[in-house]
């Protein structure tokens, strides 16, 4: 009988204890960045909800305002503030008139919300639909957001 090495004989397929680790270390960065990927995944798709719920209610006033009567449209819209019901977390929204040319007014629809972990879309930091100290970062006198309608309304 022929006797193999001692090297060979106790010889077992499988992994070591270091390539286990690598392996384990290697599936904790993959595991770790899908998850991130997927949580940044639905943030986003929150705010495109959200986006699409604000500019659907700013189209909706924009509806309103074009079919109420020019002479009306100052006294009845300059500086209001309104809320999207829809939006869970909290809204505001606010329209401007522009009156600087009596025949031709200047409509500004902005919405501003609260997105989920408290981050406010808009202008308006603290949702109450007045431009406070510190709001207006462009420095053009009016509440902006992402969600802003403007439109020109003339009196025919």
């Amino acid at each position: 009988m022929q006797m193999m090495p001692l090297s060979h004989r106790n010889r077992q397929g499988g992994f070591t204890l270091v390539e286990l680790l690598i392996s384990v270390g290697l599936l904790a960065v993959v595991t770790t960045g899908t998850v991130a990927a997927l949580l940044a995944c639905l943030g986003l798709s929150s705010t495109s909800k959200n986006n699409h719920i604000a500019t659907t209610a700013a189209i909706g006033l924009a509806e309103e305002i074009q079919g109420a009567s020019f002479p009306d449209l100052v006294t009845d819209y300059d500086n209001l503030n309104f809320t999207v019901n829809a939006l869970t977390a909290g809204s505001r929204g606010i329209i401007y008139v522009d009156d600087t040319n009596p025949d031709l007014l200047q409509v500004t629809i902005s919405v501003c919300w609260r997105q989920a972990g408290s981050r406010i879309i808009g202008e308006d930091r603290d949702l109450d639909g007045i431009l406070d100290a510190g709001e207006d970062t462009n420095a053009n006198g009016i509440i902006d957001s992402p969600v802003q309608i403007v439109m020109q309304v003339a009196n025919r």
